[in-house]
């Protein structure tokens, strides 16, 4: 699992205990962020269209994901929390992402932003994303907000990119790889542009650690280094 740069959790496709919080709210935190130590679904939860009509996923899942919020996920969502049902997630993604709360996991929003884009992609608006006027520049700057990533002439050469919560994007290992064959899902469509750790990444703790971590969150490839080091930074052993 790993955290966007506007702070959304992803895990990925391979549901893993480690995606799992267990308390009687959110269990799949995928398309989630971190509001005052909680995890609520995020505006990239629910920033897409469903594939099938709205009134035909309301009748599937009952219960939609609302911004902000932290209830439970519709059972025929995910199944029953804490088994989390892959076979039920997968549909969901592909029926009715938004009524599920699972638009991140689409291929539209599978990228990242830019980390230095050339306008702020946490002021771009839904009417700018579907500007022809600002077209060229959300596609190469702010693909993911806008849901663009598989638009535009920046794509990833290699299959799996976004695999094991982009693991290739953060892998030292593995940089050349990621500027050449993995551009789109790793941000690197200007190469100029590089995402680096360091002293601006801020070490810090969150009141979750003790239970993110029995869950195996510092060992697990779908967090990124940044997202442990910003939440649980010291009780991982990272600074």
């Amino acid at each position: 699992m790993h955290a966007s740069q506007d702070g959304t959790m992803y895990c990925g496709r391979n549901y893993r205990a480690a995606c799992v919080v267990r308390t009687q709210q959110i269990a799949d935190l995928n398309c989630t962020e971190v509001v005052q130590g909680v995890a609520k679904y995020a505006p990239s939860a629910v920033n897409c269209a469903n594939k099938m009509s709205d009134e035909s996923c309301a009748i599937l899942y009952p219960n939609p994901v609302k911004v902000h919020t932290n209830n439970l996920r519709d059972v025929k969502c995910t199944g029953n929390p804490p088994a989390l049902n892959p076979q039920l997630i997968e549909a969901a993604i592909q029926l009715c992402p938004k009524t599920c709360g699972y638009c991140c996991l689409t291929p539209a929003y599978s990228c990242r932003d830019k980390a230095q884009p050339r306008v702020p992609c946490s002021s771009v608006t839904p009417t700018m994303c579907k500007s022809q006027a600002w077209r060229t520049i959300l596609e190469s700057d702010c693909p993911k907000t806008c849901g663009l990533c598989d638009s535009g002439q920046c794509i990833d050469k290699a299959p799996g990119c976004n695999l094991f919560g982009g693991f290739v994007c953060h892998s030292k290992t593995l940089q050349s790889f990621a500027r050449r064959y993995c551009k789109r899902t790793c941000g690197f469509c200007d190469d100029t542009t590089t995402t680096k750790l360091g002293a601006a990444t801020r070490c810090g703790t969150n009141p979750n650690c003790a239970s993110w971590i029995r869950n195996g969150f510092c060992e697990s490839p779908y967090y990124t280094l940044e997202f442990k080091m910003r939440f649980c930074g010291r009780e991982c052993g990272l600074c």
